[in-house]
């Protein structure tokens, strides 16, 4: 025979509620400010040297059926992803003649400053360029 105690059945709403709470502590959203305005100008310069030719100056696509990386399309695509998925997809796949072959820091870059041309704040900080913080940040279309 199993017996519980009434204590015992508090116990477990009240560890789900704590972890509930410490949870959305840790996650962000591209809301809240993530990364520079100077970061985000030096991902502009990169940008412009290592992604134009396929997106255009103005982000909005082109060359071979390369995607838009700024706008509604852009941010609806994206919508509930992670500020790491998008980093990851960029620093796995792009460039496409030469993936990977910018430094971590360079992509963080050019996120931020793809994130700026979406009207997304910047913020204090730089944003960091490893992966598992970055799984941290939703990218949500509304605030």
């Amino acid at each position: 025979m199993c017996r519980v105690s009434i204590a015992g059945l508090m116990v477990l709403p009240l560890t789900f509620a704590v972890w509930a709470l410490s949870a959305a502590a840790d996650s962000h959203s591209v809301w809240d400010g993530i990364y520079s305005k100077a970061q985000a100008a030096r991902g502009q310069t990169t940008y412009g040297e290592e992604c134009a030719r396929c997106h255009a100056e103005n982000l909005m696509g082109g060359e071979g059926g390369a995607p838009e990386l700024a706008g509604d399309t852009f941010v609806q695509r994206w919508s509930g992803k992670t500020v790491g998925d998008l980093f990851e997809i960029a620093r796995t796949t792009m460039p496409t003649d030469s993936p990977g072959s910018l430094s971590r820091q360079q992509y963080a870059d050019i996120i931020s400053y793809i994130l700026s041309a979406n009207s997304f704040p910047a913020g204090d900080k730089d944003m960091p360029s490893d992966t598992a913080p970055l799984k941290q940040i939703q990218i949500t279309a509304k605030k």
